[in-house]
């Protein structure tokens, strides 16, 4: 995958039968990773390709990145049919196991009517206002 602060977005497949992912919806996707971050204060990745060991192969993904702890990884196997979602230490503390499986839902239906780019779009954006920091009043408002 792509080093970088901002975002990792790796799309090595999409003969699955899904719509194609264009260069308009690779950049929109990119946009998305980054307002991503800034929503949630966590980096994202993406990778849709083979995951020939199913969440072992997507663990293995996630553990290459630069900063795992603090990564959530959206890795999609479209001719596996599957969607899995790792999240670093230090992400797990606000993205709970729930809101992944709303994300991965949500992804899923629009995989199923071919929509690739906006499954992905739509689940990424759930997900980081799902792990955004709960504000604390005291420390958020200002003086």
């Amino acid at each position: 995958m792509p080093g970088g602060d901002s975002h990792e977005i790796a799309i090595l497949d999409t003969s699955s039968g899904l719509s194609p992912i264009t260069q308009g919806q690779l950049k929109d996707l990119q946009g998305v990773v980054d307002r991503a971050r800034t929503i949630s204060g966590y980096a994202f990745a993406l990778y849709v390709g083979p995951l020939e060991g199913g969440r072992d192969a997507a663990m293995a993904v996630h553990s290459g990145l630069r900063n795992p702890a603090s990564t959530v990884l959206v890795a999609v196997d479209p001719s596996q049919r599957s969607i899995e979602i790792v999240t670093g230490v230090n992400a797990a503390v606000n993205l709970m196991d729930q809101a992944c499986e709303f994300a991965a839902a949500s992804m899923a239906s629009s995989f199923v009517a071919g929509d690739l780019a906006g499954g992905l779009r739509e689940g990424i954006v759930m997900l980081a206002e799902h792990a955004r920091h709960p504000r604390t009043l005291h420390l958020d408002d200002p003086a």
